[in-house]
């Protein structure tokens, strides 16, 4: 009987030196959060720079006021250093703030999207300077807390298809002359309906993902629009990849919808994206969920907080045609059936 009292003593005394009121913001810590794909195809460099916020009220109520997610500008500096073998500091530069426009859907804040700027500044890669290696690092300080966070990444170099429909490039979408693509083959496999292209990707060391796509400009009611079509994505041990004109055709039919709209073709656009491996990590980690077991690895290339800074290439042939036989199939009534005209 003594030994019961005795455990009932001490569970009493257990529950009464707990504390009851658990406070879940208690200890409040400021997270920053990097997103930035640096992009040597192009003449601005952007990078997002967020906080993760907490506070009393709901999740998705905070979500909706930008102030939960922006530093104020006024108490932050992000840069950009050029550093040439991991030694020597080439340049820091300190990147603007501005607004950008914003998708408004979903639950998070539209308004006063801040984004981080960089201009002209040309990046270098192993690409442009076989003797030396290039590394880009971002820090974003902040001057309330003295709390510095960074990150860094090799950019990607320069990307040219070697060969287009088996030809030098120069003589295909590298012409002056508009390059009439001639997707009218409508039989899978003949060589007449195919597109083939070929790189090689030992030229850039950086890369590990090559993500090619078409894109198709037409007008619908005066209007300009474009549809795209992206391949699969493939590894650095795919060099050719083809774009199959009964592919083509299906990928219009199934996304242009048969109405009274009247249609015309204005152009093609090929498109390819390499991407690093650090880029390559996180889209598989936030990819759809598909299996049974829900919880994400965490990934996050940043110190000191979280996110993503990396580098990706894109570049675009643009102003293509198309030959006289897809035309007409395009624009035929007993062909794709669009009203293209």
């Amino acid at each position: 009987m003594k030994r019961i009292y005795l455990i009932l003593g001490l569970i009493i005394l257990l529950f009464n030196s707990c504390e009851t009121d658990f406070d879940v913001n208690a200890q409040w810590e400021d997270i920053t959060v990097i997103m930035g794909l640096l992009d040597k195809s192009q003449e601005i460099q952007y990078v997002k720079v967020n906080k993760a916020f907490l506070g009393e009220e709901d999740a998705a109520q905070m979500a909706s006021f930008s102030d939960s997610l922006n530093y104020d500008p006024e108490d932050i500096v992000v840069s950009l250093h050029e550093i040439k073998n991991d030694l020597d500091t080439i340049w820091s530069r300190e990147l603007k703030d501005t607004i950008l426009e914003k998708d408004s859907d979903g639950i998070f804040a539209s308004d006063n999207n801040i984004v981080y700027y960089l201009e002209g500044t040309v990046l270098k890669s192993s690409n442009d300077d076989d003797n030396n290696i290039f590394t880009y690092a971002i820090t974003v300080e902040n001057l309330s807390t003295g709390n510095i966070v960074s990150s860094s990444t090799r950019v990607i170099g320069d990307f040219n298809f070697i060969s287009w429909d088996g030809t030098s490039t120069s003589g295909g979408a590298g012409s002056s002359e508009p390059y009439e693509l001639p997707f009218y083959n409508l039989i899978a496999g003949n060589n007449e309906g195919r597109r083939p292209l070929s790189w090689t990707s030992n030229s850039n060391p950086n890369a590990v993902i090559y993500n090619l796509a078409l894109r198709f400009h037409y007008r619908e009611n005066g209007i300009a629009k474009n549809l795209l079509w992206q391949l699969p994505e493939v590894g650095n041990d795919v060099e050719t990849l083809i774009f199959e004109g009964v592919d083509f055709f299906n990928f219009l039919s199934n996304n242009l919808e048969k109405n009274n709209s009247v249609r015309s073709f204005d152009s093609i656009d090929i498109e390819m994206t390499l991407g690093t491996e650090d880029l390559k990590t996180y889209m598989l980690v936030n990819e759809e969920i598909t299996s049974i077991v829900q919880e994400r690895p965490p990934f996050t290339n940043i110190v000191n907080g979280i996110g993503l800074f990396s580098s990706r290439y894109t570049r675009v042939y643009s102003g293509l045609l198309l030959k006289s036989e897809a035309l007409d199939y395009l624009n035929d009534v007993d062909g794709l059936d669009r009203n293209f005209q």
